[in-house]
C-alpha cells in the first residue's frame, strides 16, 4: 500500500460506493429475476465487473480492480440479502479481474485483455450460476439459457466500464493516478 496514495485510495473508495449501489440494486432485482425468471438471471452477473473493470481502465496500476471491488463489497453488505457474502464475491470477482493483468506483470492494459479476461470469468461464473439456480433441475434449452446469459454478461458489462473509463479519461477524471511510467506511453 506504500505506493498508493491517497487520491487514488479515494478514487477507487468512489467507484467501489457507486459499484456497492449497482450491487445492491442488483441483489434486490436480481433476486426477483432469479425467482421469476431464472434463466435471465445470468444477464444480472455482469454488473459486478462493472467497478473493477472501470478501476482498472481509467488507473492502469495493479490491484486496482481488487481494491475497488473490495470496497464496493463492504459498502454494499449491509444492504445485501447475502450480508457479508458480497464482500467474499465481491473479493473474488476482483481477484478474477486481476488475473490477467497480474499474468503479464500489469505492463499491459489493452481492451483485448480485458475482454478475454471478462470471457473466461463469465465461463467460470456459468458452473455457479447452474448451481445457483438449480439447473440441474431445468430442461437441456434452460441450462443452455443460464450458460448463455451468464457467459455473456461478464464481458458486455466489462467492455461497457472500459467505455466509461475512457469517457472519463477524456474528461479529465483520474489524472496523474497511473504510474510515471505508464503516462509517458
Amino acid at each position: 500500500m506504500k505506493h498508493y496514495s491517497t487520491r487514488l485510495l479515494m478514487t477507487c473508495a468512489a467507484i467501489g460506493v457507486a459499484g456497492a449501489v449497482l450491487f445492491t440494486v442488483n441483489a434486490w432485482v436480481g433476486g426477483t429475476v432469479a425467482n421469476l425468471v431464472p434463466f435471465l438471471y445470468g444477464l444480472t452477473i455482469g454488473l459486478y465487473f462493472v467497478p473493477g473493470a472501470l478501476a482498472q481502465a481509467l488507473i492502469q496500476r495493479g490491484g486496482v480492480g481488487l481494491l475497488t471491488t473490495a470496497f464496493a463489497g463492504l459498502a454494499a453488505s449491509p444492504f445485501q440479502p447475502l450480508f457479508f457474502g458480497a464482500f467474499l464475491i465481491s473479493l473474488a470477482i476482483g481477484a478474477l479481474q486481476e488475473i490477467p493483468f497480474l499474468i503479464g506483470r500489469y505492463r499491459h492494459w489493452r481492451t483485448w485483455i480485458f475482454l478475454v479476461g471478462s470471457i473466461v470469468s463469465g465461463l467460470i461464473m456459468c458452473g455457479a450460476s447452474i448451481r445457483l439456480l438449480d439447473g440441474e433441475q431445468t430442461s437441456l434449452l434452460g441450462q443452455i439459457v443460464i450458460i448463455g446469459a451468464t457467459a455473456v454478461s461478464p464481458p458486455l458489462f466489462t467492455m461497457l466500464a472500459v467505455w466509461l473509463s475512457r469517457s472519463l479519461a477524456r474528461a479529465g477524471v483520474g489524472r496523474d493516478l497511473r504510474r510515471t511510467e505508464d503516462r509517458k506511453a
